[in-house]
């Protein structure tokens, strides 16, 4: 295996484009194998990683990388799909068997267990469509124009591939950062289950280009890489737990908590249909506690972002920039620095 090249803060865009590009497309094929085979679950979710970083790359270099037209993010969506059926019910039968199964008296734990049954068979039918779709032509032609592109990434020739790519990425985090902060989301009081799958969304963007910051220019944003991981994840658990719940309610739950319908793979209502004890309600205990979780990542976000006792009001708040020891804490509004404080430990 080839050895990742160190990071640089003094790379220009061309070059970090490139190095994500090739990692992503590296890395995607990398799990194929295993994914097609159907016997590891992770493979296929770091597959359906993968193609989502390499979307987000295409974004996030928009107007500078040119993606072939074979490997699109439209045809990456093609994949995705796949990969997401079977990974979505991954994560509901491990949710459900893992979590809830040996918590319930025997007459439900049977119910339950027939149910789990039900839906691996659904997974094994997506695992037979993902086999089918990875071994067909469609694919073949997008893993060539991959490799293609990682090979010789095509750029627009304007210019700005020429640039420090430490100053394009800070400038592409600073403006998800902002647009996460943004997100109902991040500012209702009680947020819908709509409001936080959008917001999930925009916390996985700028997840993603934190992390292509860091694989390029070096260690930075460090504490702001783990607490929107941390965001990232609680979302991802309060997403899961609306899925089954909106199971429930459409199979006609009256006393199912009502969270709001999130997309998610089809699954017949059927399935859920009837009197359950309790499990339900395990269901919203455990999603009401992911809630206080978020409402808690929430409030750090908020302290994070909007610094208290800042020199000058801040109306577009940035996050706080901590180098190495001498540490220069810089805080910025429109692109202009309000504030500066030199620190020599």
């Amino acid at each position: 295996m080839r050895a990742a090249l160190a990071p640089s803060p003094a790379l220009t865009v061309r070059q970090a484009a490139s190095r994500i590009v090739a990692k992503q497309v590296r890395d995607l094929l990398g799990y194929e194998k295993a994914a097609r085979r159907g016997d590891d679950p992770e493979a296929v979710h770091q597959m359906r990683v993968q193609t989502r970083r390499l979307r987000a790359a295409a974004s996030l270099f928009a107007g500078v990388l040119r993606a072939p037209r074979r490997a699109r993010p439209s045809r990456l969506r093609w994949l995705a799909r796949a990969l997401s059926r079977v990974r979505d019910l991954d994560v509901i039968v491990a949710l459900l068997e893992d979590r809830h199964l040996p918590k319930l008296d025997d007459q439900e734990a049977a119910r339950l267990e027939n149910l789990l049954a039900a839906l691996k068979e659904r997974r094994w039918r997506a695992q037979r469509k993902l086999t089918a779709r990875l071994e067909g032509k469609r694919y073949a032609t997008l893993k060539a124009a991959l490799r293609d592109w990682a090979r010789q990434p095509r750029f627009a020739g304007r210019g700005r591939e020429d640039a420090m790519a430490v100053r394009y990425l800070t400038d592409v985090i600073h403006r998800d950062a902002d647009r996460v902060s943004a997100r109902r989301g991040m500012t209702e009081r009680v947020p819908t289950a709509t409001d936080l799958h959008r917001l999930r969304i925009a916390v996985k963007r700028l997840r993603y280009a934190l992390d292509f910051h860091a694989e390029t220019c070096g260690v930075a944003f460090d504490a702001e890489r783990r607490l929107t991981r941390q965001l990232q994840d609680c979302l991802g658990e309060i997403h899961d737990h609306d899925l089954l719940l909106g199971w429930f309610e459409e199979a006609g739950r009256t006393d199912a908590p009502a969270h709001g319908r999130v997309a998610g793979p089809p699954v017949e209502a059927e399935l859920f249909a009837g009197a359950w004890r309790s499990l339900p309600e395990r269901l919203a205990a455990d999603r009401a506690a992911l809630l206080r979780r978020f409402l808690r990542l929430r409030r750090a976000w908020r302290a994070h972002t909007e610094p208290a006792g800042s020199v000058v009001p801040i109306e577009d708040p940035r996050f706080v920039s901590l180098e190495v020891a001498p540490v220069q804490l810089r805080l910025a509004a429109s692109g202009k620095t309000v504030a500066s404080l030199r620190i020599v430990r």
